[in-house]
């Protein structure tokens, strides 16, 4: 299994806007991919950031997701953008936060 930590940074003062969306248009998305196994949203207490934990089947099907979600181009207006995405094999040796891998 392989597990994706995705960062987006939230606009706070849409946050309404924002959770409705990750509720339902990320969520449901997110769960129709191939592979998926389970998912944990976590927002944080200001609201300006969301990390979420996704689980996947196989490191290939994790990379599917991990490649369409840093595809997305950042949008200034938008309520949300994506921060980062990391795939980990050991959530106890997730990258450190800050840092944005891609490759």
């Amino acid at each position: 299994m392989t597990t994706l930590l995705i960062s987006l940074d939230l606009d706070p003062e849409r946050a309404d806007e924002v959770v409705a969306l990750l509720r339902n248009e990320m969520a449901p998305w997110m769960r129709q991919q191939d592979g998926f196994v389970s998912s944990h949203w976590f927002l944080a207490a200001d609201r300006r950031h969301c990390t979420i934990t996704v689980e996947f089947g196989s490191a290939d099907q994790a990379a599917e997701v991990a490649r369409a979600t840093l595809a997305l181009p950042s949008n200034p207006a938008r309520s949300w953008n994506v921060g980062r995405v990391d795939a980990v094999a050991d959530l106890d040796f997730a990258p450190r936060p800050g840092l944005r891998l891609e490759g």
